[in-house]
């Protein structure tokens, strides 16, 4: 083997690997039949991890980026019943370290039109709606990119830079990350 030639995928690797992109078929088979039909396994192998998250995280995810984008505004809510709603879709842990920090640690102002939350029946809709929007937006366009829009329709694109929406993931998924790490292990 050569320097420049990739480590081939270990087992445990490439099992994980099939089982991301059997995941991701499977759903846009189930969601999106036709455009299933356009995408070959090479194109499924680039799709990114979060696509093949089972349903409840992917939902919980959606609602954290949702959230970061909308923390200014929830910042200043002082009804119970939107907290409630926040603390249900976002855990507490992740809402009160996104109620901690100061707005400058928030997304800059103007990066998306962002529909006001107003009920606490809005809050994990409109925060998960807010949230696949961004997820798009993270994707060039391309067949990639028009698989995760048919597999989060109703929502579109974002109109951001999707290095802004991948750090939003980025963002978004640390607090995942760290709450599965084993008690003790440093993260």
């Amino acid at each position: 083997m050569t320097a420049s030639s990739p480590a081939p995928l270990t087992a445990a690797a490439a099992a994980s690997a099939r089982r991301h992109r059997t995941m991701v078929a499977a759903r846009l088979i189930h969601q999106a039949p036709r455009l299933a039909a356009t995408l070959d396994w090479d194109t499924l192998d680039n799709i990114p991890t979060w696509l093949s998250l089972p349903d409840d995280e992917l939902t919980a995810l959606q609602c954290r980026i949702g959230a970061l984008l909308h923390s200014r505004a929830m910042r200043l809510w002082i009804d119970g019943a939107r907290l409630g709603a926040a603390r249900a879709v976002l855990g507490e842990p992740f809402l009160h370290g996104l109620l901690a920090q100061p707005d400058a640690g928030a997304v800059p102002t103007g990066s998306m039109k962002l529909p006001r939350i107003e009920t606490a029946l809005q809050v994990g809709p409109l925060l998960r709606a807010t949230g696949a929007s961004v997820l798009i937006a993270s994707l060039p366009a391309g067949p990639l990119h028009n698989a995760a829009a048919a597999l989060l329709a109703p929502a579109v694109a974002a109109e951001m830079h999707p290095e802004l929406a991948q750090t939003l993931i980025a963002r978004a998924e640390l607090p995942a990350r760290l709450s599965t790490a084993p008690e003790g292990a440093a993260a």
